[in-house]
């Protein structure tokens, strides 16, 4: 149990001009691990001494940083059937304030109306339409065609509250809303885009017992749920001067999702010379690379 006394003490420590004082204190309170954070936050929204607010902040990004890495590890090897908690820690990482529960019952008020308007006796591209109805018409859900590399569309809670994304991000929240009323849709990590595959049958993570001759049709959510057939796929992948192979067409693993909007950050971040998130980002890949 973290001795709140004992950290106040620390953090009061922190903008003492002894280097060698603040060394040993930093060491301290990173040692504790992001459980200090609550206070470490409040200590930095309270403060009025520049080198003090200089200070904590470095030690709640150096926090922030290593939450995110635990949890994204933890995710990984534990919870990986999960992609909105995958993509949620992402967005918390970005926006560490960030009360991610607005999100969910912005998710869960499409999955509502979904559940009320579907039923068993309905075909797939029945409920792909209403689901397209519900996502595009009236949530007003859309791709990002103008600002495609904004940093934004790369981020769970800025594309539910924009509603507007990369084709990454607008197909996983699709098929998280299709999937939590047993829809099969998964995403599909292609080449140079991103779609989702409506499935025979829902399936578990990672997903590889699913053949090609399990995918009924694709979807491509970031042209308004545009359906297409496996030829029809195949002639697009010819058209961009891909061997159009199977493995282009499969779902793709939770993980490979988070490693795929991982990798986007990062490519958007160099773009926008910011350093220092690149490098956070790609300890985050990391992570999800290194083995368990």
């Amino acid at each position: 149990m973290i001795d709140k006394s004992k950290i106040e003490s620390l953090i009061s420590l922190v903008d003492d001009q002894d280097k060698g004082v603040f060394d040993l204190v930093q060491g301290q309170i990173v040692g504790l691990g992001k459980d200090v954070l609550p206070l470490l936050n409040q200590a930095y929204d309270q403060s009025e001494n520049e080198l003090m607010s200089d200070r904590l902040k470095a030690l709640i990004k150096q926090l922030t940083l290593l939450k995110a890495r635990e949890e994204i590890y933890d995710w990984k090897n534990n919870n990986s059937r999960n992609l909105y908690e995958g993509l949620s820690i992402i967005a918390r990482f970005q926006y560490p304030k960030l009360n991610i529960e607005k999100i969910t019952k912005t998710i869960n008020v499409i999955r509502q109306e979904l559940w009320l308007e579907i039923n068993e006796n309905m075909t797939a591209l029945e409920k792909v339409r209403i689901l397209n109805h519900l996502f595009f018409d009236i949530h007003m859900f859309r791709g990002d065609t103008k600002d495609f590399y904004a940093a934004e569309n790369f981020f769970l809670n800025d594309v539910v509250i924009r509603k507007k994304g990369s084709p990454l991000t607008l197909s996983s929240v699709y098929s998280i809303i299709a999937q939590s009323v047993n829809i099969p849709v998964y995403g599909v990590n292609m080449p140079n885009h991103f779609i989702v595959a409506y499935t025979d049958r829902l399936y578990t993570q990672p997903l590889s017992d699913i053949e090609i001759n399990n995918v009924l049709f694709f979807i491509n959510p970031y042209n308004r749920g545009e359906i297409y057939s496996l030829k029809e796929m195949r002639h697009f992948l010819s058209s961009m001067k891909v061997n159009p192979h199977n493995r282009y067409l499969l779902p793709s693993s939770n993980i490979i999702i988070i490693k795929r909007n991982l990798i986007n950050l990062i490519s958007t971040y160099k773009n926008l010379g910011e350093k220092e998130k690149v490098k956070d980002y790609t300890i985050l890949l990391n992570e999800l690379s290194s083995r368990s």
